[in-house]
């Protein structure tokens, strides 16, 4: 074994390579976390069918990581453990027997192939610009299919006067805008870029109605502004003066929304209120509330090992990650599950808080989410922060390496005049 650091990058010897690195693979990337294939694919809009365009891109991706000399850190493997737990519990085991077999191990393949995709391309030496690419892509398009929605030009959602763009769920994008985000901010040192795609979330979530998708935007800016306004206020500045008026258009569009239908109004309308107005109690859900409670007394007839996997889901939906796993895996899974985030937590602590707005949008959701575990925006924003965190990287060398030797050459022979 050999290691490497996070070293200056030097000229490339392999610049082909690393161009269809950054952009191919940094495109295939963008696209699964967008869920921009399957939104396609539902509506109509394309005959690419998503489990086609994932077998594809997870074979090109990982072709190309073992072309390029791969290296990755250890704490990225321990990632695979909770999909590959999964699949290997609906493989062998099929505990959970209300749910489709096939559909759920299926679901967990892909689920692991996704996986294996982000971790085939952070073992790249052109990992972070492939990366930052994918999440702009995925911040772009998550947006722009919602705008796209709205203007109506397709219908992606499945819930009346909110929007989802190609994820298919209006809870679905807040959680890989703000993922998304946090990759962003950890990855790129621009703070001008960094602006622009915190604006181009703006509109994503908020045309969802997301009550936490808009609180965690709005905590994230905030605290990204207010950490670099000193250094850039001109720029802060010229950006609120021309959003404003964008602002005051949308909100305007989002209110004119709730006006249409009559089923629709009650939801969306309650919803926008108590954003702008703050109303915690209207924040909260009673209907999750219950759902939790029942959830959390499935847990308790099979605390220890769970009720298997798809029981999260099917018969019960906790919007709790943690109760979710709890449900599915039992008490080892569970604190599998939350040793993962502590790590991340403590690298992050002992690393003077690096990638700690990708880990705020992680952790945000646990308590108010499900199903994440089963997406690639959750497992690449997991996997981005393990390897800005810890930056020294393995790799599996066939040979050991020679040393070289510190010895002079020894000098010519001299010659003598005959």
């Amino acid at each position: 074994m050999n290691h490497s650091s996070v070293m200056p990058e030097t000229r490339s010897q392999s610049p082909i390579r690393d161009w269809i690195i950054v952009w191919v693979c940094g495109t295939l990337l963008g696209l699964l976390a967008s869920s921009a294939v399957t939104g396609c694919f539902d509506a109509g809009i394309s005959p690419l069918k998503p489990s086609i365009f994932l077998w594809g891109s997870a074979f090109f991706c990982i072709g190309m990581a073992l072309i390029s000399h791969p290296k990755i850190s250890p704490t990225l493997l321990f990632i695979l453990v909770i999909p590959v737990w999964r699949m290997a519990d609906v493989a062998l085991f099929a505990r959970f027997d209300k749910a489709s077999l096939d559909d759920s191990t299926m679901g967990t393949l892909r689920t692991l192939l996704g996986v294996v995709t982000v971790l085939a391309v952070l073992s790249n030496s052109k990992s972070r610009p492939a990366i930052l690419w994918a999440a702009i892509l995925a911040i772009v398009l998550t947006t722009g299919s919602e705008i796209g929605e709205a203007a109506g030009l397709a219908k992606f959602t499945g819930i009346p006067g909110r929007f989802s763009g190609f994820s298919g769920h209006p809870n679905s994008p807040p959680m890989i805008l703000c993922e998304m985000l946090g990759i962003v901010f950890a990855l790129s040192q621009n703070f001008r870029l960094n602006m622009i795609m915190l604006a181009i979330c703006v509109p994503g979530v908020a045309l969802t109605y997301g009550r936490s998708g808009m609180v965690c935007l709005a905590l994230m800016g905030l605290v990204y502004v207010a950490m670099n306004a000193r250094k850039h206020l001109g720029f802060i500045l010229l950006m609120v003066v021309t959003g404003l008026p964008l602002l005051v258009l949308g909100f305007t569009f989002l209110q004119s929304n709730t006006e249409k239908g009559i089923v629709k109004d009650k939801d969306t309308g309650g919803r926008l209120e108590a954003i702008y107005t703050l109303d915690f109690d209207k924040l909260k859900s009673p209907e999750r509330v219950q759902d939790l409670a029942a959830a959390w007394a499935a847990v308790q007839e099979k605390p220890i090992f769970g009720q298997g996997v798809g029981s999260s889901g099917t018969l019960w939906a906790p919007h709790n990650e943690i109760i979710s796993i709890w449900l599915e895996l039992g008490i080892p899974g569970m604190l599998v599950f939350v040793l993962l985030h502590g790590i991340l937590i403590l690298g992050c602590m002992l690393r003077g808080g690096r990638a700690a707005y990708c880990i705020f949008a992680i952790l945000f959701y646990l308590p108010a989410a499900q199903g994440r575990i089963d997406t690639v925006h959750y497992w690449l924003a997991a996997a981005v922060t393990a390897h800005v965190i810890w930056g020294k990287r393995y790799a599996l060398a066939l040979s050991r390496p020679q040393p070289r030797s510190t010895e002079l050459p020894a000098p010519y022979p001299r010659t003598t005049a005959s």
